[in-house]
């Protein structure tokens, strides 16, 4: 009897785990390399220079115009903008016209160096931002889709 009970208790709760408000998507979480298939960011729409953010860890949230922009490694790099094939943004605010080298990389968690922790944020269509700092050393894609990170810092 106990065991059956304990049965019971344990499928209710794994059955309750992926459970979420009706209509509501789940937010993503990121496999083990921390990477996640959104699908591709568009055409760039805007561009803004001096953005302070410091993507120490891969989880840090970035606030900037009244949008939440999460972190995240693509799983599908084919489908985002490489340096070579980004398209000049429609909107630049500020700053040179020169684009960034666009990589995917998330720095280690030390102290930021000279033009770490201010830099170039370019917003995309469908949700996608990305983000390179003023010494070129990190960077990072974003999302305005909440994402669920299953580590801290």
């Amino acid at each position: 009897m106990v065991g059956a009970a304990l049965a019971f208790a344990a499928g209710m709760l794994i059955g309750m785990g992926g459970c979420g408000s009706p209509g509501e998507p789940l937010a993503p979480v990121p496999g083990p390399d921390g990477q996640l298939d959104l699908g591709s960011p568009g055409a760039p729409v805007a561009t803004y220079e001096d953005v302070p953010y410091y993507p120490a860890c891969g989880n840090e949230t970035l606030s900037h115009a009244g949008k939440l922009w999460f972190p995240f490694r693509p799983a599908n790099p084919e489908d985002v903008p490489t340096a070579d094939a980004s398209a000049a943004p429609a909107t630049r605010i500020g700053g040179s016209s020169s684009p960034g080298t666009i990589s995917v990389s998330v720095g280690m968690v030390v102290a930021p160096g000279p033009g770490d922790d201010v830099g170039t944020l370019t917003v995309y269509e469908k949700g996608f931002a990305y983000w390179v700092s003023e010494s070129g050393d990190l960077d990072t894609w974003l999302t305005n889709r909440e994402i669920t990170y299953n580590w801290a810092c």
